[in-house]
């Protein structure tokens, strides 16, 4: 039996040797379903063990002056195969390493620091305390200009105020809230 195999490979080999084109398409056609699966069982993924098999046939094509042993010939087939297949994997996990190294990079750029929203949030509270402590002029133009975001002639035609006098009175606010905290509030 191993002999008829030997056969058929020297057969194969010579074929192939000759550039017979049928032979190999009956080498790939004969081959490729169970190399396919067995790339797929080692990479996981169908499309890519596909690949790595017909890369395979390729090299195979490309080398074949090289085909001495015609019983390797399947041997030869699964080991290249495998190893195309472990390369594979080896360049999937570095590029997912890559990717893994480069989103926590970005999302540490991005993301700030539970101990920069906590200051935040700890500074925002301390200021409405002290703009709730302005006395109530002050503190409605502040809240009007700061929060509501409007501006000095807006402000001035709701309070029925001079735009000057707001303008004043923001000043004044912001001079008030400096001195209690040291906030630095852009006038």
């Amino acid at each position: 039996m191993e002999n008829n195999y030997k056969d058929i490979g020297s057969m194969i080999v010579q074929s192939i040797r000759e550039d017979k084109e049928s032979t190999f398409n009956k080498l790939f056609n004969e081959h490729f379903s169970a190399l396919s699966f067995f790339a797929r069982s080692i990479t996981g993924q169908e499309l890519f063990a596909q690949d790595i098999v017909q890369e395979c046939f390729i090299k195979v094509w490309k080398r074949y002056k090289q085909l001495t042993d015609p019983g390797g010939l399947k041997s030869y087939l699964y080991a290249a195969v495998k190893n195309d297949c472990i390369s594979y994997l080896r360049k999937q996990s570095i590029r997912n390493k890559k990717r893994e190294v480069y989103l926590e990079k970005a999302a540490a750029k991005l993301a700030p620091s539970i101990e920069q929203e906590m200051i935040c949030a700890e500074t925002a509270y301390e200021l409405y305390a002290h703009i709730g402590r302005l006395p109530e002029k002050m503190r409605e133009v502040v809240q009007l200009y700061y929060l509501e975001e409007k501006s000095a002639v807006e402000i001035g035609r709701l309070l029925q105020k001079n735009c000057d006098t707001v303008q004043h009175q923001r000043q004044t606010a912001l001079n008030l809230l400096r001195n209690k905290k040291k906030f630095l509030i852009a006038a």
